[in-house]
Order: C-alpha cells, then structure tokens, then sequence
C-alpha cells in the first residue's frame, strides 16, 4: 500500500520531516508500489497470451495488447467458422440438385463426378468447420478462465494482507504454510454469486453448497476467513496480545474499535497500518482509491495515541 500524507505525519519516526521531503517519500511510494503491480500485472497476461496462443494457434502482433489480441483471435476464428458453415450450406444445397438430377434419370458421367466432388468437398469443409469450432471454443474458455483466475488471485492477495505469524516462525515457513493454505482454499471450488444487493460476492462451496461462516450471520465465508481458518488449525497464528498496566486484559483482534477498524492486536506502528488495510479491504473499499485513503487517514487519526505507543518496527 503506498503511503499517504496523513500517514507519515502521524508517524513518530516521519512527522519531523518537511513538507517537501513527506512529499517526495510519497511520490516515491506510489511510484514503487505501481512498479510491484505492473510486474505483476505482466505476468498475468503473459500467461493469459500463452494460454490463447495454445488454444487458437494464432500468434500475438508485436506490442499488441493481450485485451486487443484475445479480441481479435475470437474474431478471427468466429470468422473463419462462419465463412465455412455458409460453404457447408452452400455445399449441401449442391449435393441435393446433383442428387435429384441423377434420381429423375440423369445418369451422365459429368453429374456423377460432380456429385462425388460434391460429397468430398462437403466432408472436408465439415471437418475444417468442427476443428476452427473448437478452436473457438478453446479460445473463450481459456478467455474466461483467465479472466476469472485473475480475480481469484485478486482476492485472495487482499485476503493476505495482514495475515499475522506467531513471531518465533521464520519467513521460509509462514510462506510454506500460507502457500499451502492458498492452496487448499482456492480448491473449495470458488465462484461469484448475487450478494443480494445487486451485486457479486466470492464464494466457496463444498458438496454443491455454499460455505457459510456461522461466527458471521451464516453469511459466506470470505476469502480470508477461510484462510485464516486453515492457519489456525495449524496454531501458528498470532491470534492476539496482552495489555499490561491498570485494567489490563487479553484483547483480540476482529472487532470494531476507534475509527471502524480494530488494531487491538498490532505489535507495531507497521502492524497496525496493515491490519487497518486489511479490514479497510474486507469492508469493500478499494486499495488505491480516493476513499481507501480517506477511510486510512481517519482510521490512523483515530487511533493516533495508541499507534504512537508502539514501536516502529
């Protein structure tokens, strides 16, 4: 998430600096985080190049958008089908007269050969038509699937932000396991149904029925929920922290606090901006936009005094 104005200023480690220099840290923010998605955008549509191309045969142009070749090889082979069912009408309308000419007496060796030619030519165009026809078909399922896929990771990238490992687990294994638990939720059959408002919602399903979250008003289960759930019956979890001093007591994380958002379980300022991310996310707020950070810098403003109070780091 690039950082914001707001942010740095209410960091104790940021806020002395001026104005032009909070500046030039957030112009640089943007332009590393935009670099990270364009990366990664890229290697989404390369795949999805080298998915059409194994499934129509029709190389991309050049510098040709993926968007502006998925539509041009449908096109394409739309167009070739098409051509090739009209000859197949064409055709078919050929071997009939030839046909009714030799029933009523004509019995001549030039309608004979042409009728044969006929036949011949029929099942070949009938063939190149059933074979540019699943090229087709190929084409826009591997379309769709693509598309579909990138929203899937789409989802599950905002669903792993946040995630928090017990302290004492090394990178190489928090990313193992929450590889794994990736896994395993993207194979409980993902799919996009009516939110009840218009709208679309993931969902998972589990023998033809959707999952539902009975610690959420049965509502379906989201992406990180699921997630988390796979990571818990692992215990490796951080699944919150003590408060020490008068009225102290054990707080989890999850609930709604100052600001609409709960950083009761942040060990540090860091912590706390990606768990605000987070639940700013799985409130529908898109990171990146306008209101992703205004909603930000109202929950950070919000909750200022306890975020001070912890580290950095």
């Amino acid at each position: 998430m690039a950082l914001t104005n707001e942010i740095l200023k209410a960091n104790a480690a940021t806020a002395g600096l001026s104005d032009e220099q909070i500046k030039a840290v957030v112009e640089m923010s943007v332009n590393d985080e935009a670099t990270v998605i364009g990366q990664k955008t890229g290697e989404i549509y390369g795949g999805l190049d080298a998915d059409i191309l194994a499934a129509s045969g029709i190389a991309k142009n050049g510098t040709e958008k993926t968007y502006d070749y998925a539509k041009r090889v449908i096109g394409e082979v739309k167009s070739k089908a098409d051509g090739a069912q009209s000859q197949i009408a064409e055709l078919s309308r050929e071997k009939t007269r030839l046909e009714k000419a030799l029933a009523e007496g004509g019995s001549d060796v030039e309608t004979r050969k042409a009728l044969n030619k006929a036949n011949a030519d029929l099942a070949n165009v009938t063939k190149e038509y059933a074979e540019l026809k699943t090229k087709y078909d190929n084409a826009e399922v591997e379309h769709q699937k693509a598309i579909f896929d990138m929203k899937i990771d789409g989802e599950f990238s905002k669903a792993s932000a946040g995630i928090k490992f017990k302290a004492d687990l090394p990178a190489s294994v928090t990313s193992v396991l929450l590889s794994q638990a990736i896994a395993k939720v993207k194979g409980m059959n993902p799919e996009y149904i009516d939110d009840g408002n218009g709208g679309k919602v993931l969902a998972f399903n589990e023998n033809g029925t959707t999952m539902r979250n009975p610690e959420n008003n049965l509502r379906p289960y989201t992406a990180s929920e699921l997630i988390s759930k796979e990571l818990k019956t692992m215990g490796v979890l951080e699944e919150g922290r003590k408060q020490t001093g008068a009225g102290s007591k054990e707080i989890l994380g999850g609930g709604s606090g100052a600001g609409g958002v709960d950083i009761s379980g942040a060990r540090t300022q860091d912590e706390a901006q990606e768990i605000i991310a987070r639940q700013l996310m799985q409130q529908g707020k898109v990171n990146g936009s306008k209101e992703f950070s205004d909603a930000m810098a109202e929950a950070w403003k919000a909750n200022k005094d306890v975020i001070k109070a912890l580290p950095l780091r």
